[in-house]
């Protein structure tokens, strides 16, 4: 059976329309998350460092989820003012917290890690 080529042409606009109207709402949610992170970095940072931007992408790529968009908590706790020296926060990442928090030493590499902690060092 052959499809008419108006057909064609409205289902290949449809489809195109979709992923745009996907992708757009996708990087709304983004932008979003990182407007609510930003407002939760340090006051006295009035321009983060880099290695602080790229930990909060990276934060808003694998943590948001279960810390919450401004890290104040959700299903885990919140970010702010931790009480953990680098090297804790270094194992916490990597290795995870049974049953709690899954392993990141696969997914992230150390100067991602690094980035991560100097992001939750400038959460107050």
């Amino acid at each position: 059976m052959k499809i008419p080529r108006a057909a064609s042409v409205a289902l290949c606009a449809s489809a195109i329309a979709v992923c745009t109207l996907g992708g757009t709402l996708a990087f709304a949610d983004y932008m979003q998350r990182k407007s609510a992170l930003q407002s939760s970095v340090s006051a006295t940072n009035s321009a983060p460092s880099p290695l602080v931007v790229q930990g909060q992408h990276l934060f808003l790529m694998n943590c948001a989820h279960c810390h919450g968009d401004d890290a104040r908590g959700d299903e885990g706790p919140d970010l702010h003012g931790l009480r953990k020296t680098d090297a804790r926060l270094s194992a916490l990442i990597n290795n995870g917290i049974k049953g709690e928090m899954p392993r990141f030493n696969q997914k992230l590499s150390p100067s991602d890690v690094q980035a991560l902690i100097a992001f939750l060092n400038s959460l107050k």
